[in-house]
């Protein structure tokens, strides 16, 4: 199955409140990069992604942002999900995405989407599949 979007989400550096009084918490600043696919090709505006860290080294994902397509459109997107390390030592995410635009694209309005990912040392690179 094809990608119906990839993004390239650029990061700044975490933002780490530590052990707060219900969980260690941080924040990574979202602050640009690339879409492209069957969404339609596009920037991504600025952002967060809000963090819970598990005592196993688990990350709860919680992120929030927008993208500018070249069409002119904008897009809302919120992604929930999970992040760990694998056997190998690569970080993976696993999200589900909900999009929405004022433009009428059903195709992004009317579908959740799954979300395979991985971490580099600036960037989360997110391959966004339909869920239906």
């Amino acid at each position: 199955m094809e990608a119906f979007a990839t993004f390239h989400v650029d990061v700044a550096d975490i933002v780490d409140f530590g052990k707060t009084a219900i969980g260690h918490r941080r924040m990574v600043p979202i602050t640009g990069g690339t879409v492209t696919g069957a969404i339609g090709n596009g920037v991504i505006l600025t952002g967060a992604d809000w963090q819970w860290i598990f005592e196993d080294g688990t990350v709860s994902l919680d992120a929030h942002y927008a993208l500018k397509l070249d069409s002119g459109e904008l897009v809302e997107v919120e992604s929930r999900g999970t992040r760990y390390t694998n056997d190998e030592g690569k970080i993976v995410f696993r999200t589900s995405i909900r999009m929405a635009t004022s433009a009428n694209r059903t195709d992004i309005n009317h579908r959740m989407f799954n979300a395979i990912g991985s971490r580099g040392e600036n960037q989360v690179v997110l391959d966004l599949y339909p869920a239906d």
